[in-house]
């Protein structure tokens, strides 16, 4: 869903939440570099392995449950 505010240093763009609990807050897409592609980049709370609403996405732990994701719509 839209969101287009700061939450303090960050601006999200749009948030999103999935049915096994994670809660998602994308803070930039931008292309691939490689094709028509979009990268999406943002927080997360709670992922969960399987998948993101931004499409397959990797995810780095920050602390506690709050992890950095970067989706691909390409990615499968």
């Amino acid at each position: 869903m839209p969101l287009d505010r700061w939450l303090g240093i960050y601006h999200v763009d749009e948030w999103a939440s999935d049915q096994r609990g994670g809660v998602y807050f994308r803070t930039g897409t931008g292309p691939d570099g490689i094709g028509p592609d979009t990268m999406s980049y943002g927080f997360v709370y709670r992922p969960n392995r399987e998948g993101s609403p931004f499409s397959r996405y990797m995810v780095r732990r920050l602390g506690g449950d709050w992890y950095w994701f970067r989706a691909s719509n390409d990615w499968f």
